[in-house]
Order: structure tokens, then sequence, then C-alpha cells
């Protein structure tokens, strides 16, 4: 169901459903206040018609009495006739108020009925039983209004119950509309989450390398298409690297060939097979030697299988002392700084690091090697090292020209090779990109520092836990 609803969709109708429950249970608690509103005024009327007839009824029956007294003494017929109009109110009242009294009221309101009947039969010279009737017409009229009163006073409280009932009633509603909101906000939470959650997991594992991934995705519309997307990209990585892996593998044999003609030319000469040589050129072949044979390894390692090695995230991951790195790597290019004149500087704590030598040690040997390529003819080179804060750190910096601030983003980039220096050939563009590659795969980061006068670059990397 959820592939034909989008993501925006599917958050609308959560909100929606947040907000409509709220709101469905306010207009509930609304409408049953209304009620309560209306049974308390009816109540109240009610209550209040109560009083005036009973009140009326007193009046009339004090009336009816006093008037029904005066006829009997006087014998005026006027008299009689204002008796008989209080007794029929009296009765018109009483009648009026049995349509919608109290049952406990009833049987008072019959009696005073059946009194006024009485005294309306009674003939005027039996005063003593008038009188007695009117007593007790008085007493049933005080107490009619006195069970009015409590009738009232019952309905108010009921009403009261009412209220009570309701406002219990509301916060139920109310817990039960948070609990229902808070159960919704779960549900989209849920249905969003895990397709997210899913697919951020397969991202990360295309990042860390995996390829060919199951991009099916569940969820909204918009997640499934953005898996879609996703598998396009993994097929287009997948292209893009067997296409890496045939350009490597047909330059191999032309790196490896100069390379190996190289060596086995520094072998024939340390053999002395053109001649004796002398100390000093003895030294200049062995570290000839020794570079070719490292230079012919790292070139191997880089042509190897599918891209090089140094695009694996493999480290060997060791304590070794920074220093010493540093003093082998000046000795091995000693010839090509000592070419220049160039005055070398190092300065830097003996003690241990941890980190992948290896991949150190290349970054070193490509940071030396643009130095020197770059610095003039003598002029000074240093190098720095030290560790601060759990993170090893080392710098190198020549006196050449600098890198022009229109370069800077682009040296890092592979197969980009800035202006070469005169009567120099440009450089392959791979040295700096594999440098940076390796100072991102031990967690650190290689930067070109923006103080001059020439190029200064830092490296850093924090410093691994011993297992």
């Amino acid at each position: 169901m959820l592939r034909f609803i989008s993501f925006r969709g599917l958050l609308l109708a959560g909100f929606l459903g947040v907000a409509l429950i709220p709101a469905a249970a306010l207009v509930q608690l609304r409408h049953e206040l209304g009620l309560a509103a209306d049974s308390a005024q009816r109540h109240q009327r009610l209550a209040q018609r109560w009083q005036d007839i009973a009140r009326l009824s007193q009046e009339q029956a004090v009336q009816f009495e006093r008037a029904s007294r005066q006829a009997a003494i006087l014998r005026d017929r006027k008299l009689n006739e204002t008796a008989s109009q209080a007794r029929g109110e009296l009765q018109r009242a009483q009648r009026t108020l049995r349509q919608d009294a109290p049952a406990e009221a009833v049987p008072g309101i019959d009696s005073a009925l059946a009194l006024a009947s009485q005294l309306q039969r009674l003939p005027p010279n039996r005063r003593q039983q008038r009188d007695a009737l009117f007593r007790q017409l008085n007493r049933v009229l005080d107490q009619q209004q006195q069970t009015l009163a409590q009738a009232g006073e019952k309905r108010q409280a009921s009403w009261r119950d009412d209220i009570e009932r309701m406002r219990l009633q509301a916060n139920r509603l109310a817990w039960l509309a948070l609990a229902a909101a808070v159960l919704l906000a779960l549900i989209v939470t849920l249905l969003i989450h895990a397709p997210l959650r899913g697919l951020q997991r397969r991202i990360a594992r295309l990042a860390g390398g995996a390829r060919q991934l199951n991009w099916r995705q569940a969820g909204p519309a918009d997640l499934q298409r953005l898996g879609r997307e996703l598998e396009q990209l993994d097929l287009r990585l997948v292209e893009l690297e067997q296409q890496k892996t045939r350009f490597f593998r047909q330059v191999s044999h032309e790196l490896k060939t100069p390379l190996a003609s190289i060596h086995e030319a520094a072998a024939l000469l340390k053999e002395q097979v053109a001649g004796p040589l002398n100390p000093q050129q003895r030294h200049i072949v062995d570290i000839l030697g020794n570079n070719a044979l490292t230079l012919r390894q790292r070139v191997e390692a880089l042509l190897k299988q599918d891209a090089g090695l140094w695009l694996s995230t493999t480290l060997n991951v060791s304590a070794f002392p920074l220093r010493q790195l540093l003093e082998a790597r000046l000795a091995s290019c000693q010839p090509l700084w000592q070419a220049k004149r160039l005055e070398v500087a190092l300065d830097g704590a003996p003690g241990a690091v941890r980190g992948d030598p290896s991949k150190v040690e290349t970054i070193v040997d490509n940071l030396l090697l643009n130095a020197i390529r770059h610095s003039p003819a003598g002029g000074r080179l240093t190098l720095r090292c030290g560790r601060e804060r759990g993170q090893a750190w080392l710098e190198v910096a020549d006196q050449g020209p600098g890198v022009p601030d229109a370069l800077r983003d682009k040296i890092f980039e592979p197969f980009w090779s800035g202006p070469a220096p005169d009567g120099e050939r440009p450089g392959s563009g791979l040295g700096l990109t594999m440098a940076r590659g390796y100072a991102q795969l031990m967690g650190g980061e290689l930067r070109l520092l923006d103080d001059g006068p020439g190029a200064r670059f830092r490296l850093h990397w924090p410093e691994p836990e011993p297992i």
C-alpha cells in the first residue's frame, strides 16, 4: 500500500492524523459541555418555575382565606366572588404545577386540590371546620414549597454529578487522544525510519566499496524511486571501476618495462661491469638501486588487481619512530637534494607514534619529491613532526614559488599536474592524490597550509588505540 503513497503524502497524513485526533476529542468535549450547559439552564428554569407557582399558590391561598372570612362575616357577594376567584387561581396553579412537578411533590399537589374543593363545597356557617381546612391547606402549601426546593437541590446535585462525570470523561478523552496521537506518530515514524535506515545501511556499504547491492526498497514511493536511482548509481560505479581496471592494466607494462631497465642498469653499475667505482659513486649507485626497487614495488602495488592497493581499506597499524622514518626518507633522496645544494632541517621528538608506517612513508616520499623538485637551488627544506591531543603530525615545507590560489583546489585531483619547474618534465599527477588518499584512509588529512613563502604541507592522523 505504501508504494502508492509519496513521502510527502505519508508525512501529511501522519500530521493530519496527529492533529485530528485531539481535535475530535475537543469537539466531543465541546458537545458534552454544551449538553451540560443546556441541562443546567433547563434545570434552573424548571426550579424557578416551581418556586414561582408555589409562591403564587401561597399568595392565592392567603387571598382565598382572607376573602372567605370577610365574606362569612359581612355576607358580601363581591367578597364571595373574590374568594372564588382566588380559589380558582390556586387550583389552576396547582394543576399547572402537577404537569411537570417531581414525583415526590404530586401527593402534596393532590392534597391542595382536594382541600380547595372541600373549602368550595363547605357552607359558610361551618366556621371552625373552615379554619381547620385553611390551616391544613397552608401546611400542605408550605410542605410543597419545601419539597420543591429539595427537588431543585436534588436536580442541581444531579447536574453537578453530570458535570463531574463529563469532566472525568473529558480527561479520559484527552489522555486517549494523546495516546492515540503518540501511537500514530510512532507508526508514521517507523514507516519512514525503517526504510530510511535500510537505505542508509546500503549507502554506507556502497561507500565502503560494496557493489551490486539489492536496492529493492520498501516504503513510500519517493524512497522506492530513490532506491532505483541508487541502483543506477551502483551500476555506474561498477562500470567506472571496470574502466579504471582496464586502464591500469593497459599502462602497467609500459610503466614496469622502463623501471626494470633502470633497476638492471643500477645492478650492472653496482657490479662494476662498466668499470670500477669510487666509494662515493658506489653510495650513489646503492641509493639509485634501492629507490628503483622501491619505485618498482610501489608501481606493482598500484597496478595490482583492480585499482591498486592505495585504494584499499586495509591498514597495518603499528608503533614506529616518526623522526627516524623522516631521517630514512631524507637519506633515500639525498642525491636529489644535494644536487640542488639544499639545506635540510629536521625538527621533532624521537618518540614513537601509532599508524601505518608504509603509508606514512609513501606520503613523505611524495611530499619530499615535490618539495625538492620545486625548491630553488641553495634553498631550505624543513621537516617537522610531533604529537598533540591524540594525533600525530608532520610538515614538509620548501622555499619554492608556492601554489597559486587558483590551483590550490586542483593539486590533489588525480592525473592533474601543475606547471613543471624549468628544465623538468611534468609529473604524473598521482603523487598528491595517493598521499591524500592514504591520509584519509588513516582517518586523517593532508592539507596545503596558507602561510608561505613556499609550499607547506601538513599531514595529521589520529593515533589508533592498541588492540
